[in-house]
């Protein structure tokens, strides 16, 4: 399957309407992981040398972000084979979410398995396909075909040869201990770009699964006060566990949709909204199912939480917007509806993206240009 065959026909127009000649290079990246995997040092526990060093011991070799003292990352492996390589092995196929990871280089677990060659027995080499038939990668069986198909937990095909290699951080003593946070570069410059201080009263909106708080945290060393709100009890109680694991102390978690944020009469200093969006610049991307309807509609959806920002944010505070995806309508149109409530634009402290469509003061992030996601920044005053 051809990357032009992963995007609906509907989004490919979209595409290429607004980013021109560059629309193929961009929906080529995004079928692609990141070229360049992120980690941030939690500085509340230890240095980058130290991590560096820490990591180095655990077979990993890490490299120094240019960009920021608390980035750490590492190169992709791969491709693996080619796109047309065909090995001729039993067949198992996983879920797109499963196929993605194993894609990247993470094993293939019972419950992503969809269906399986009948005869598979453990000990067999086998090929993993997604849904649409796409290798994903070359592995050994560890269950047979049956037990693949009706366990809910254990390991299904140990990856041997996944198309592109990752490291994987979650089983590792480092991790464990809270040193280090899996995060994008663009996500971490959002942080920096809200330019918190312990005096300042900071919502995160929209918190889960607390990366963005977690760094926020981090950069005011723990001090001040941090409201993190979250509708989904899960997503909050994982993010609850993620700044114990961190040693996060200054958060205060409110379970809440923060559309509704208004209603508790606070009036921030500064505001993080990085807003339910399409997720259109999330790599990698086997293929996509949303098309323009699904992003109106979510620019819509956005704009409420945007307003509840607004509400509650203090004459000269600052709401900082960020999305993970790349239409024109969650980002730029939103910014100038924002605009339209009483917010002006402002420069960033870190702008190491490109400028926007059509508007220069906002930060864009995209796959084929900054190997990173696609992602997107603006940073907003109160007038």
């Amino acid at each position: 399957m051809s990357y032009e065959e992963a995007f609906p026909p509907e989004l490919r127009e979209y595409y290429r309407k607004l980013f021109g000649d560059e629309a193929e290079e961009i929906m080529a990246s995004l079928r692609t992981p990141v070229e360049r995997y992120y980690i941030r040092v939690n500085t509340l526990k230890t240095s980058r040398s130290k991590l560096m060093s820490i990591l180095r011991k655990e077979g990993l070799k890490p490299k120094r972000s240019p960009y920021l003292e608390e980035g750490i990352y590492f190169e992709r492996e791969g491709p693996n084979f080619p796109d047309d390589y065909e090995p001729g092995l039993p067949v198992v196929r996983a879920n797109k979410f499963a196929s993605e990871s194993v894609y990247q280089g993470a094993m293939l677990y019972a419950p992503g398995v969809l269906q399986t060659d009948k005869k598979i027995k453990p000990g067999d080499e086998v090929e993993i396909r997604d849904p649409r038939g796409l290798l994903v990668g070359i592995g050994i069986a560890r269950m047979g075909a049956k037990e693949m198909i009706t366990s809910t937990r254990g390991l299904a095909v140990e990856v041997t040869l996944p198309k592109f290699k990752l490291p994987s951080l979650s089983e590792l003593e480092s991790f464990k201990e809270g040193l280090f946070y899996a995060q994008s570069l663009p996500s971490m410059v959002v942080a920096h770009v809200l330019e918190p201080n312990e005096e300042d009263l900071i919502i995160d909106m929209a918190a889960a699964p607390g990366g963005k708080t977690s760094h926020i945290a981090q950069l005011m060393q723990n001090r001040g006060e941090i409201i993190a709100m979250d509708k989904s009890k899960n997503r909050l109680r994982k993010t609850e566990e993620e700044l114990k694991r961190l040693g996060v102390k200054n958060v205060r978690l409110i379970r809440m949709d923060a559309r509704k944020l208004p209603e508790l009469g606070i009036q921030a200093d500064k505001i993080l909204l990085d807003a339910p969006c399409t997720a259109l610049g999330i790599r990698p991307k086997l293929w996509e199912s949303r098309t323009p309807k699904d992003i109106e509609a979510t620019a819509r959806y956005q704009r409420a939480f945007i307003w509840a920002a607004v509400k509650s944010l203090r004459k000269g505070g600052v709401l900082v917007y960020s999305t993970c995806t790349l239409s024109l309508e969650e980002n730029e149109a939103n910014v100038k509806y924002a605009l339209g409530k009483g917010l002006k634009l402002e420069e960033q402290s870190i702008f190491i993206g490109s400028p926007g469509v059509g508007i220069n003061d906002v930060q864009r992030f995209y796959p084929n240009r900054h190997l990173t996601q696609g992602f997107f920044i603006a940073k907003l005053r109160k007038v």
